[in-house]
């Protein structure tokens, strides 16, 4: 690297290193002389930059370096001495860093040592006092508060390093496959929970751990733990935390979609086989709606192929486990969504056993299983009409119905109402549940094992020891997007799929009538 590309990259980075600067010291003054410390180590350095990429991970190495030396120096030159008895905060110097230390320390209690020293030695509160408010005993306080008091005076002896997390936070996204409702969706939306996660993956780590590699202080993250530890998202071995859930990161997942990339074209041409050999078959089933246009019906015909593909048992898996709700089910996360995940499915039933199936197109598909999941009216309602039975709406009713029309499920014609899905039998939805399943088991099966092995494999190299029981099961609940999602991309850059819909037709939405 040349002189001037140093000196641009150094001005383009130099607010960078400042606020990086910023979070590691107590004052603004003592973060611009560990800038100004860290920029000259790094011009200084400048030859030992191989090239422009390198740069980067250059600059990091010598930040943190040029900051472990200074905070060793003014450790030596500056240090907050406790005695036994923790003096008043006003008594500490701000110029050599004690306040910043001791609340730096105070951050780092856990929850029952920090609320007994805070009540202490910043509210000034008797020990009979709080014993009151903390509802134990007198000689527990004092126990805690000499406990907190060791804790403090070690912990503002030592060089305390945020890890990465504290200013380059994770975003998770929680995957779910398995019964019951998908409460670990929301669970999961809280940063803070999914960074957790993140933190203790790899290595099992202490809350103080925790607390420095994501940046929050604990107050923030009690809670937090006990909740993610409550529903088994994280396990507590001693006093160590590790995550109870396979992460798959974008690494993982980019080089399980590179080993899968010479199935896609085959399964891509098993469907199209599919779906012209079964077309007049499928037709003459005569279920509602068997008079609907070739792409509808072409569409419908393949969502249901696309649920076997997705359920083929490649006899490694292993039942899905009790998650912290009850169901069985599997719970991952990825880094990213993959751009190429073009559906998401779900089922939903009425009162009578009658089922609605989704299979939303998420690229402006018509049908979205949100319309009607946890709306038990709606799909009561939707499900009697589905029966003929449209005499029986209320006044109340209609509003849904008017709903429904809105968004396409229905069309009125004279006084009645037209659903604009096919409607199955019992009987009928078997037929073409076996044709699907009879072609997926012969012709689909051996392909998708073949890219299954390959991605349990791949994933057993990213996951912990602790987790690879899982391996197997996460492999198969995450082969949708290479199983499902690339084939069926391809059967629509082919046209065989049109994405141009019926405007009276819903072409990936059914029901199965009891």
């Amino acid at each position: 690297m040349n002189e001037r590309e140093l000196h641009s990259k150094i001005a383009e980075v130099s607010r960078t290193i400042f606020s990086y600067c910023r979070a590691k010291t107590s004052t603004r003054e003592d973060a611009e002389d560990l800038s100004q410390d860290i920029l000259c180590e790094l011009i200084k350095s400048a030859e030992n930059i191989r090239d422009d990429r390198a740069f980067y991970a250059f600059m990091w190495g010598v930040a943190g370096n040029v900051c472990k030396q200074w905070y060793r120096k003014k450790l030596r030159n500056s240090t907050g001495e406790l005695t036994e008895d923790i003096p008043a905060v006003e008594q500490f110097s701000e110029e050599r860093g004690d306040i910043y230390l001791l609340r730096r320390e105070l951050t780092l209690l856990s929850e029952k040592y920090r609320k007994a020293a805070i009540l202490y030695y910043i509210d000034g509160r008797s020990c009979s006092e709080i014993a009151s408010a903390l509802a134990i005993s007198e000689s527990m306080v004092k126990y805690l508060l000499f406990k907190s008091r060791k804790k403090l005076k070690e912990g503002m002896s030592m060089e305390r390093n945020l890890g990465e997390l504290s200013y380059n936070p994770k975003t998770l996204i929680p995957m779910y496959s398995g019964q019951g409702p998908n409460r670990f969706w929301q669970f999961m939306q809280s940063k803070i929970r999914q960074n957790i996660v993140s933190a203790c993956y790899n290595d099992s780590l202490t809350v103080q751990q925790i607390s420095l590699e994501t940046g929050i202080p604990l107050p923030y993250l009690d809670e937090e733990i006990r909740s993610l530890e409550d529903r088994r998202i994280i396990v507590r071995e001693g006093k160590h935390y590790k995550a109870n859930v396979i992460v798959i990161t974008s690494a993982c997942a980019d080089e399980m979609e590179r080993a899968a990339a010479e199935y896609h074209t085959q399964i891509a041409d098993k469907m199209e086989e599919f779906l012209f050999a079964n077309e007049a078959a499928y037709k003459a089933i005569g279920f509602c709606g068997s008079d609907f246009s070739e792409n509808t019906l072409r569409w419908q015909l393949a969502v249901i192929l696309f649920r076997m593909i997705h359920g083929v048992d490649c006899g490694d898996k292993k039942h899905a486990p009790k998650t912290g709700w009850g169901e069985s089910a599997y719970l991952w996360c990825v880094e990213k969504l993959n751009e190429k995940h073009l559906f998401s499915y779900c089922g939903v039933d009425g009162k009578h056993g009658d089922s609605l199936y989704f299979f939303d197109y998420l690229k402006g598909g018509k049908g979205d299983h949100h319309d009607f999941y946890g709306r038990e009216r709606y799909i009561n309602i939707f499900c009697d009409i589905c029966r003929g039975e449209n005499r029986l709406l209320s006044e109340y009713d209609l509003d849904a119905v008017a709903e429904m029309i809105q968004k396409g499920y229905l069309i009125r014609e004279n006084d009645a109402y037209r659903v604009c899905v096919p409607v199955y039998t019992e009987q009928q939805y078997m037929q073409v549940i076996h044709m699907a399943k009879t072609f997926t088991d012969t012709e689909l099966a051996p392909i998708i094992r073949s890219m299954d092995r390959n991605a349990v494999r791949i994933l057993s190299v990213h996951t912990p020891g602790h987790l690879q029981d899982q391996t197997a099961g996460i492999a198969a609940m995450d082969r949708f997007v290479n199983a499902v999602c690339i084939p069926a991309s391809l059967l629509i850059d082919r046209q065989v799929l049109r994405t141009d819909w019926h405007p009276l037709e819903m072409p990936t939405t059914y029901a199965v009538l009891k």
